[in-house]
């Protein structure tokens, strides 16, 4: 049986390890907390990047509606293009065909003017005009 000298001692040496463990919990504790604000501090640096992010992403919507809106004006852009080549290519076509007798008179014309001086000489000599 333990005298009141050695259970004293043994609840000092109990006492002493808890006190230790006591220290080393504070330790730990102080180390989380500094943890802690080092990573609410990240998550503050994380939340304005976020926020950059966002302003960022909501410009980039606005060009992209931008863009989709110019995309559409020029469908409809070409679209009309396309259509007045086509009323332009129809036009030209009648014209073509219109003008497509003056190439029976332009060789018509060939024949005519290359003895048409000859012709105008003759018909001088022939009226007494040329001496």
């Amino acid at each position: 049986m333990m005298d009141n000298g050695e259970r004293l001692q043994a609840v000092e040496q109990r006492l002493e390890r808890v006190e230790t463990g006591l220290k080393e919990v504070r330790e730990e504790v102080g180390s989380l907390r500094t943890e802690v604000g080092s990573l609410r501090t990240e998550v503050g640096g994380l939340r304005g990047e976020v926020g950059e992010l966002r302003t960022e992403v909501g410009g980039l919507r606005g060009e992209v509606n931008g863009l989709r809106i110019s995309c559409e004006k020029n469908a409809d852009d070409i679209k009309k293009i396309a259509e007045v080549q086509v009323h332009h290519g129809q036009k030209l076509d009648k014209l073509a065909n219109a003008i497509e007798p003056l190439v029976e008179l332009r060789d018509l014309l060939k024949v005519l003017a290359s003895n048409h001086e000859q012709r105008i000489e003759t018909l001088e000599r022939h009226t007494g005009l040329l001496e």
